[in-house]
């Protein structure tokens, strides 16, 4: 975090990449669904998603 000369505590710009991202996530339900893949762990609201994760034979 950088300080500003009034000494206000402001985010650094890096940040707000990763939390667009994660706001993503959770919006396409690959954070806390109900599913998950067996491969990597990554969890999905579908099933047909999370089966679809890691599958290398398409």
């Amino acid at each position: 975090m950088a300080v500003r000369e009034d000494e206000v505590l402001v985010r650094d710009p890096s940040y707000v990449k990763y939390e667009r991202l994660l706001q993503r996530a959770e919006a396409e339900g690959r954070i806390d669904g109900e599913f998950s893949c067996l491969v990597c762990g990554m969890r999905y609201r579908e099933k047909i998603d999370a089966e679809a994760c890691c599958n290398f034979t398409n």
